[in-house]
């Protein structure tokens, strides 16, 4: 592939548009995740990690209307201003200061790149303590240190992306962001059905994938979760319980995934996006060799299998029509 515009560093954060702050609010605080500045029009949320805000909730229909990524200096923001298309540099208006460009990726979505913004100072993640697994007898004379209540979220670690074309717009993300594929998984025209795609850092580990890039089955364009990390499988569970004590609506899991291996949790927002928490996931580094998975053959490691509520955003004959292929043609590779 030809050498990328830049290479964004991370996941900077995520602007979300809901038409209740309140229910909202409540939701965000019940999953985890921390205030750090407040205003009139917007909040920012955060995580235990000394880092910016990665959530920024304001008024909207419901869903992520801009992804952010971080650019490695300020040089590359330039260089990014100057694509057809892209805004200027401009100062970012966020409470965490910093500078941004504004792009458009081509299925309609806003992507900023913003550099230069404040970090937070760390605050206290959940209770670590040792396992006694693998044989190894770490935790002797010691009970394990559980709180009880919300995750402690860690930080933003990825999204998906659904549209009609997840190569095509994968082609884009690697092209002036540096995106490189972890896996791919393949329908049975060996179209992408899910494209991993991971930063570009290098020797540099990093998660297994900071954008999944996915077939839409009513061929729309839209964020269909963001995934948040948390410190471990005890945080993970005492989270669960604790959204599960709120009747919000569990979408999927717990369980562990085959591609990215990360111990997953998946929540529906009273505005209709999707979160996960997530543990323990693959790190990879610029030795690695991407692989293709075949649909038909797809199955996490351990876990049920995902709701209807997770795969499908809103019912339509595209749906419906996309679903029986799918079906009917796994059903037929599963039995060749």
């Amino acid at each position: 592939m030809t050498e990328p515009v830049a290479k964004v560093q991370k996941l900077a954060y995520v602007r979300v548009g809901a038409p209740d702050f309140g229910d909202a609010e409540r939701f965000l605080e019940r999953f985890g995740l921390q205030v750090q500045y407040r205003s009139a029009e917007r909040i920012y949320y955060r995580g235990t990690d000394p880092a910016p805000p990665c959530y920024v909730l304001g008024e909207g229909r419901g869903g992520v209307e801009a992804i952010a990524f971080e650019a490695a200096s300020y040089e590359d923001l330039e260089t990014l201003s100057r694509l057809e298309g892209a805004s200027p540099v401009e100062a970012s208006g966020d409470p965490a200061g910093g500078y941004l460009v504004r792009l458009v990726d081509p299925a309609g979505m806003t992507v900023e790149v913003v550099w230069g913004q404040n970090s937070g100072e760390a605050l206290n993640p959940a209770l670590p303590h040792a396992f006694n697994m693998d044989g190894l007898r770490a935790r002797e004379g010691e009970l394990p240190r559980i709180e009880q209540g919300a995750s402690r979220v860690k930080r933003l670690g990825h999204l998906v992306l659904e549209s009609a074309d997840p190569a095509g717009l994968f082609d884009w993300y690697h092209k002036y962001f540096g995106l490189m594929i972890s896996d791919a998984v393949r329908l049975p025209d060996q179209s992408p059905q899910m494209i991993f795609a991971r930063l570009d850092r290098s020797e540099t580990y990093v998660d297994h994938h900071v954008i999944g890039f996915q077939w839409a089955l009513d061929e729309r364009t839209r964020v269909q979760h963001v995934a948040f990390e948390v410190s471990n499988l005890d945080d993970l569970m005492s989270g669960h319980d604790h959204l599960k004590g709120g009747a919000y609506k569990h979408v999927w899991g717990i369980g562990r995934h085959l591609l990215g291996g990360q111990i997953f949790d998946y929540w529906k927002s009273p505005f209709g996006l999707i979160h996960e928490h997530w543990t323990d996931t693959d790190l990879l580094n610029n030795k690695h060799q991407a692989q293709d998975c075949q649909l038909a053959d797809m199955k996490d490691y351990w876990g049920p299998e995902p709701t209807p509520a997770f795969l499908i955003a809103r019912w339509n004959f595209k749906v419906v029509k996309n679903l029986f292929r799918l079906l009917k043609a796994r059903s037929m590779a599963k039995k060749a």
